[in-house]
């Protein structure tokens, strides 16, 4: 049956339309191997399909590699090669393009960096992922090819791949569940250390009978039970929070948990994960101030929007800001804060924009953040919960913001505002994990290893929201200037 033919007919139906997409198996095509990702719209109702034109597709050459990686390029690419798949490493294969290429491009000339990466990319090692942008192809990530990480690794200067510690101790004892979805987990983890104790292939399935991990794919498995205990401790704990926090929290690192590592979980469990704890991400990005931007030829204002504006993700890296206005930033991570905020317009717009992070601050932001940069964003100020997430969050973005002339400031992460907060939540043993590791790492302000040793010394963290009420009282801009601590 063709695509655009249905068992019922459709001229009798009502259509109501929903877009879907899927990625096709690799095919050679010229020189290249090419995955297209297929697109269509279906009816809800009599389930017609439209074919719509692909707009992105992920490539890589067909030249075989047998070689060290140096022999391929030229002596002054080995620098540039070295630098890209390193950066691409540390970023376990998720750097978005627009963000590593202006990074790339303050210590290498244009045509020496695209040189070295079509040498890569023609040999395999690179796989571009692109996105159609009028009628041209436009690289949106590169990423290495799985299959050469060990070439890759001797190639950088490391010789063995450093083995987590979540892989060479991956079961840990549990105490038994109190939860149905506890109970569930529990079972899933016990059956799969059976497997292994027994030196037999360990392979997670889902309900149909389709397997998701094996034992054989080693450390796409261990990562698995990683994130298994992880959803363990939220159905036990009561816990909610996002993938990125749960990466973080878990893994110690916000990009561990990567795009197939969700949709195995999704496999397992459905789409719905709110009752092992993991919310939703938001799917735009949030920003109260006054700006003007173009997309695909038209431009368009922030005055046309009421307080706030809400960007598609997919649309950041498309779109171009023309104008900002404001030359400070408030980065609010608690939602409820958020919007409280700009509901009571405690800050003077056209002085201010404010930015929803929700956690840890993504690419998509990030590269908001960027434009503004240079359209004359001066300062920013980082309003994160009272824990040690907080603090890290705050220092992701200061990373992340590395090299822009913006000053970057922390709020409402002193002893005063801990003391005036009055709720509080227990630390857990990962938040006192987390403390130790900062107050050990050294180069922290003294406020902010105060108020970190007051946590653990209390044995106990607070979010911000609560303050708000008292804050809204005072003059919130005098305290936002004269309170906070510089980062950078």
């Amino acid at each position: 049956m063709s695509i655009l033919q249905n068992a019922t007919p459709f001229n009798s139906c009502n259509h109501s339309f929903f877009q879907r997409n899927e990625w096709l198996e690799y095919e050679k095509t010229g020189d290249f191997f090419v995955s297209t990702r297929r697109r269509w719209s279906e009816c809800r109702k009599c389930h017609k399909q439209n074919v719509l034109i692909p707009k992105e597709r992920q490539t890589y050459g067909i030249r075989v590699f047998h070689s060290n990686i140096k022999d391929l390029l030229n002596e002054d690419e080995l620098p540039v090669a070295v630098n890209l798949l390193s950066e691409l490493i540390k970023g376990n294969n998720n750097k978005r393009w627009v963000l590593l290429r202006k990074k790339l491009l303050q210590s290498y000339p244009f045509v020496l960096l695209d040189s070295t990466m079509e040498k890569l990319h023609l040999n395999g090692i690179l796989i571009f992922k692109e996105e159609k942008v009028t009628l041209a192809w436009k690289i949106k990530q590169i990423k290495y090819h799985e299959k050469y990480v060990d070439d890759i690794y001797k190639f950088i200067g490391k010789t063995t791949l450093d083995i987590p510690i979540w892989m060479s101790n991956p079961f840990l004892s549990l105490s038994p569940p109190k939860t149905l979805h506890g109970e569930k987990l529990y079972k899933i983890l016990l059956e799969q250390k059976k497997f292994l104790t027994q030196d037999s292939e360990a392979i997670i399935i889902d309900e149909l009978g389709n397997q998701i991990v094996s034992s054989s794919a080693r450390k796409g498995y261990y990562k698995f039970i990683k994130i298994l205990y992880g959803l363990y401790e939220n159905a036990e704990q009561h816990r909610k929070e996002y993938w990125k926090i749960f990466s973080q929290r878990v893994f110690g690192d916000t990009k561990v948990i990567q795009l197939n590592d969700k949709k195995r979980i999704q496999q397992l469990f459905g789409t719905k994960l709110e009752e092992f704890g993991i919310i939703s991400e938001r799917s735009e990005v949030v920003l109260s101030g006054e700006c003007t931007w173009k997309y695909e030829g038209h431009s368009a204002s922030s005055l046309a929007f009421k307080d706030y504006i809400a960007f598609p993700r997919d649309m950041i890296n498309e779109m171009k800001l023309i104008s900002w206005m404001s030359s400070s930033m408030l980065i609010i991570e608690n939602p409820d804060l958020y919007f409280s905020i700009i509901k009571s317009k405690l800050l003077l717009n056209k002085k201010w924009s404010i930015l929803l992070g929700s956690g840890f601050v993504s690419s998509q932001e990030v590269s908001l953040v960027y434009q503004a940069c240079d359209l004359g964003l001066k300062e920013i100020f980082i309003w994160p919960d009272l824990d040690p997430y907080g603090l890290l969050i705050a220092q992701d973005i200061c990373r992340k913001l590395k090299g822009q002339e913006v000053s970057i400031y922390l709020f409402g992460f002193t002893e005063e505002f801990f003391e005036q907060v009055g709720i509080y939540k227990p630390l857990e043993p990962y938040d006192i994990d987390a403390i130790n590791k900062l107050l050990n790492q050294g180069g922290l302000q003294d406020k902010i290893s105060k108020v970190l040793k007051k946590m653990k010394a209390e044995g106990k963290k607070a979010e911000q929201e609560i303050l708000f009420s008292k804050l809204a009282k005072k003059d919130f801009c005098k305290c936002l200037l004269t309170e906070s601590i510089s980062l950078y």
